[in-house]
């Protein structure tokens, strides 16, 4: 009955597995499907072509270039031949009009990048209208849709495109970064954004120990953090001591526009090092802070109006304003094929209301384009009221794990627990006692896939052996796997006794409320005789018992299209290795902490050890294909199902959003989509 669900509405759920195979090409139309003319339609042509030899390496030496091989353009750059005949929103035109704006030839750079839209170009105008669960909520607009770093994500998560940049070099065996920057971009204040910019962050922010106590691995190897060099007024370039192999992925994933949020120009006045310590003390005493420090992180907030971005939208309202408004950056960057500067949309609004009123106002059409907090125990509800809401329901790929998994404490403090945990027999027998076809029925409402939490079919690290690994459903081979380790005793009702004659119990620890998912694997645990039941924590009571490592298990999620970028699920990694936070311990603290890993988690963490010191992209595969056969023959991570879409409500005068995208944090959905192509029919 429930699958009768997907044929409701457009039908786009019946068809959601077959969508896969067209991921990649319907990921790419996001930027150059459908031009109008002929012109647009060479341009796309080219626009193919060069993103093509752009992720191609020499064969040759240590050096790989990532340059279009014709004049220093980026793939998308505004023809010269079209000269400087550029377009504007109506509420720009009018500022130009009276004076208090340059015209837009004055405003886009010298070569901005030219975005394709899916659909259609323009018009300009609306409002987006979204909402959120609180004014920190708010706050994602800084990641989610202003991902404007030196590189970026394509739609799909799988090619890496510019952005601020225009091109880049890797050379000296990823221990250099070379990246030349766009010439002409401006602050949303008019003022140029350079190499200045990217320095002042490093200098003072980066290598400030007030303001930045602990710097991230990211940023440094071998000890030492990245140095930095000012080629020219356009040129940068970042030196480690150790070769980087991740660094390129890890500036498109948000490492990239972390160095861009410090206008030199305006945060200078806020720093020490150009401001008398006393002056600043005193102005932070003015503004209710005991330190300088405090006052310049507050400057640079999300929420201060008066701080240039390189943005699409700025905020002009921040909370508790009601509703927050941010309005279209005069000075943005990039234009569509016909010349009209982006973004289309003039604002964009958030009100605050709980989840369960968000959903209500969604199905009745009140948003504008929106997953975030789009709960899918509403999905029948979304399909069936799309006429009548005026809005239509995306199924985008979800680059997490879409779904629920199970993360067992190899480091359980308990002895006898943890002994019994360790036996991977044991978790194989619990995969083996869980029914996903039946949890896909009733929990992923027949569109969710059964399989383990191994990387997407759309990821380069795909392993079918790990993603169909002890799913099927068998519970006598479980039963036969649980007596083989000895755990044939049995109390009066049925449970299996430890070695010490107690009952074997298993807690499950989840941030969730009523998950029936996690329901039916406690029945189903229980049912070949391990008792479990389901606690369910507010967040921070979650992560404090996990941290102290006093959890039995935890429900357990993660980057499964990019997993190089997050491992948590595959290597202890950060706080999120919820089957391993006792090795992430001793990784983070190198050794001082935690526990040291041994047998084949230690040899997964020595894997990424070396995918994180080789830029070549085939060995950094190979490696981690050996993680994932590692994952796979250990199941530390037990998946149910997973490769559940994420729902995207889109309102029917929306356009230029496109049916299927990649749906990740480590793509900054829905930026990674160009919102800022996005377009509101009147």
């Amino acid at each position: 009955m429930i699958r009768n669900i997907l044929h409701i509405g457009m039908g786009v759920g019946v068809v959601f597995f077959g969508l896969v195979a067209l991921v990649e090409l319907l990921g790419y139309v996001t930027w150059y499907l459908m031009p109008r003319d002929a012109e647009s339609m060479q341009q796309a042509s080219e626009f193919e072509e060069i993103m093509g030899r752009l992720m191609q390496s020499p064969t040759e030496g240590t050096i790989r270039v990532v340059v279009p091989d014709r004049r220093p353009k980026t793939a998308m750059e505004w023809p010269e031949r079209k000269g400087r005949q550029f377009r504007e929103a109506p509420m720009l035109k009018k500022r130009v009009v009276v004076g208090n704006l340059p015209p837009v030839e004055e405003r886009v750079p010298e070569n901005p990048l030219m975005i394709v839209p899916p659909h259609q170009n323009g018009p300009y105008g609306g409002t987006w209208t979204r909402f959120a669960t609180g004014p920190r909520d708010i706050g994602i607009v800084e990641a989610r849709f202003a991902y404007e770093g030196l590189v970026r994500w394509d739609p799909m998560g799988q090619k890496i495109l510019p952005n601020l940049a225009t091109h880049w070099e890797i050379s000296d065996g990823g221990r250099t970064y070379t990246f030349w920057l766009r010439k002409g971009v401006r602050w949303s204040d008019g003022h140029p954004f350079t190499v200045e910019d990217i320095f002042f962050w490093h200098e003072n922010v980066l290598n400030n120990q007030e303001l930045t106590p602990v710097v991230a691995r990211d940023f440094q190897r071998g000890g030492e953090v990245m140095a930095i060099e000012k080629v020219d007024a356009y040129t940068v370039r970042f030196r480690f001591r150790r070769p980087n192999g991740l660094f390129l992925k890890l500036l498109a994933w948000g490492r990239g526009y972390e160095m861009l949020r410090y206008p030199a120009h305006y945060m200078s006045q806020f720093h020490p090092r150009y401001v008398a310590l006393e002056k600043l003390e005193a102005m932070a005493g003015e503004h209710g802070f005991d330190f300088w420090h405090q006052l310049f992180q507050d400057k640079r907030d999300w929420r201060n109006p008066d701080i240039p971005r390189l943005w699409p939208w700025v905020v002009v309202a921040p909370p508790p304003a009601r509703p927050s408004v941010l309005e279209r950056n005069p000075y943005y960057w990039k234009v569509d094929i016909e010349g009209n500067q982006l973004p289309y949309i003039d604002r964009m609004t958030f009100e605050i209301y709980d989840r369960e009123t968000i959903n209500l106002k969604a199905i009745n059409g009140e948003i504008g384009m929106q997953g975030r907090h789009i709960l899918i125990e509403n999905y029948s509800l979304f399909m069936e009221n799309q006429s009548r809401g005026g809005y239509r329901v995306l199924h985008w790929i979800t680059g997490g794990t879409g779904g629920e998994s199970v993360a067992l404490n190899l480091n359980h403090k308990d002895p006898v627990m943890r002994e019994i945990i360790w036996d991977r027999r044991f978790r194989i027998a619990l995969s083996y006692a869980i029914d996903r076809e039946a949890i896909n029925e009733v929990g992923g409402f027949g569109i969710g896939q059964p399989r383990q939490p191994a990387p997407l079919r759309t990821s380069v690290h795909y392993s079918e052996a790990f993603e169909k690994a002890y799913i099927d459903y068998d519970p006598d081979k479980a039963n036969s796997l649980l007596d083989e380790m000895g755990l044939v005793e049995r109390d009066r009702s049925g449970m299996r006794l430890r070695p010490d004659g107690r009952p074997i119990r298993l807690a499950i620890e989840t941030m969730s409320i009523n998950n029936r998912v996690l329901e039916l694997v406690a029945n189903y645990w229980t049912a070949v005789g391990v008792k479990t039941e389901i606690k369910e924590e507010a967040r921070q009571l979650y992560y404090e018992r996990r941290k102290a490592l006093i959890h039995d298990a935890a429900t357990a999620g993660g980057e499964v299209q990019n997993p190089l970028l997050e491992p948590r699920l595959f290597v202890p990694y950060n706080v999120g290795s919820s089957h391993a936070i006792g090795f992430t311990h001793w990784l983070l603290t190198n050794g001082k902490r935690g526990e040291t890993p041994t047998g084949d988690m230690r040899r997964c963490i020595e894997l990424f050890w070396q995918i994180e010191e080789t830029p070549d992209e085939a060995e950094q595969v190979r490696l981690f294909g050996e993680i994932i056969e590692l994952n796979r023959k250990n199941l530390w991570v037990i998946g149910t199902i997973g490769s559940m879409p994420s729902i995207m409500l889109v309102h029917n005068t929306f356009r230029n959003v496109p049916e299927v995208a990649m749906a990740s944090w480590s793509v900054r959905t829905p930026a990674n989509t160009a919102v800022e192509c996005y377009a509101i029919e009147p």
